[in-house]
């Protein structure tokens, strides 16, 4: 996914920090409305641009994170990530970088705005699929009840991890690594 920056910035729907206006982050504070006023999450239990430390064999890779929905426990529950081009194609990343999160995060939410798959990470079985795929916060806390938590062993988790660098590498948006949140009164 291939993102540029627009040389603004706005302010965050979820912080009220100023953050740079990219090709996409116009999307990504609309779903972070969407979650919020239509499907009743709470702004504090919702955190944006999550850092991700990949660790490999000679090298480590950070990855940015687009949403990762706590519960009041301050246990994640929800990765949701938005991607730029054919959903299903980028469902695969997002379920490493979940089994990869500590503690792993459960369930994965992948969407182009338009179109959306709800995923557990454990074994990328498909809960939902379509536009209406995002749960409000009372049924992602049922969802999460219900779904297998992934519990990776030292090969496997190296296995993920080569996984997701591969993938993230590969569609790493060119300024994804400027685009944090600052303080307004930095």
């Amino acid at each position: 996914m291939h993102e540029i920056s627009l040389n603004q910035v706005i302010t965050d729907y979820l912080t009220g920090k100023e953050i740079e206006l990219t090709t996409y982050e116009d999307l990504r504070q609309s779903l972070a409305k969407i979650l919020v006023e239509e499907k009743g999450y709470p702004k504090k239990q919702i955190k944006p641009k999550v850092k991700l430390k990949i660790q490999l064999k000679d090298c480590s890779y950070d990855i940015v994170l687009d949403f990762v929905v706590f519960n009041e426990e301050n246990q994640p529950m929800l990765l949701l990530a938005f991607c730029a081009g054919e959903v299903a194609s980028f469902v695969r990343q997002y379920v490493a970088a979940a089994r990869l999160f500590t503690p792993p995060i459960p369930l994965v939410l992948v969407t182009d705005t338009k179109e959306a798959y709800l995923v557990q990470a454990k074994d990328k079985k498909v809960l939902e699929k379509g536009y209406f795929a995002i749960p409000t916060y009372e049924e992602l806390k049922v969802l999460v009840q219900k779904a297998p938590l992934p519990n990776l062993e030292a090969v496997q988790r190296e296995k993920e991890s080569c996984v997701a660098h591969a993938y993230f590498a590969l569609s790493d948006s060119c300024c994804s690594r400027a685009c944090q949140l600052k303080d307004k009164s930095e």
